[in-house]
């Protein structure tokens, strides 16, 4: 009987450490809590866009604050200094007359320019799905909406050096983050 007992308690105890919450889980939480509280972004990537039938590379500078998200495409040199504002309301392209169109990678409407704004929402509001570790760093796979996936590399400081964007079970976009800053007033 006693055997039967302990054996019971430590199945129990077993499942009861189960539920806390891992480290990675919690470092995430920690960093999404401070992400979805910053008064401004800034975030530098490069990104790599992959078509069904072609791959286009980007250097591209997002800023956010109360007034909505900008992207600044800072490379290639030819299309340099082009500017989408995105608020609540509408979506702008800016650059003395010029318009850029990189095609949708995604039906959900994924485009390169939209990469980073979608990966800050992520970072900010998406459900965690999973955390884990690999070698130094933590990794977090993000659903932010129902048709995208993304996944995120933190070093051992928890700031997001890469990113994948996935829709369809294929990576379209790939983010090398180059400099991000969650605090700027």
């Amino acid at each position: 009987m006693k055997r039967t007992a302990v054996f019971a308690l430590m199945i129990a105890l077993s499942l009861l450490s189960g539920c806390g919450q891992k480290a990675e889980e919690k470092a995430f939480m920690d960093f999404q809590s401070a992400v979805s509280g910053a008064a401004g972004i800034e975030l530098t990537a490069d990104v790599r866009a992959e078509y069904d039938d072609k791959t286009e590379e980007y250097t591209l500078k997002l800023s956010k604050d109360a007034n909505g998200v900008s992207v600044e495409v800072v490379k290639p040199d030819i299309i340099a200094g082009i500017r989408a504002h995105i608020d609540a309301d509408s979506s702008t392209l800016e650059y003395d007359g010029a318009s850029l169109d990189t095609g949708k990678l995604a039906d959900n409407g994924l485009t390169p320019i939209s990469a980073l704004p979608e990966l800050v929402s992520a970072l900010s509001s998406g459900h965690l799905d999973i955390a884990w570790s690999e070698g130094d760093a933590t990794v977090a796979q993000i659903t932010p909406k129902d048709d995208l996936t993304v996944t995120v590399w933190f070093d051992e400081n928890m700031l997001p050096f890469h990113a994948e964007l996935q829709s369809g079970g294929k990576v379209l976009a790939y983010c090398d983050i180059m400099t991000a800053d969650w605090s700027v007033k």
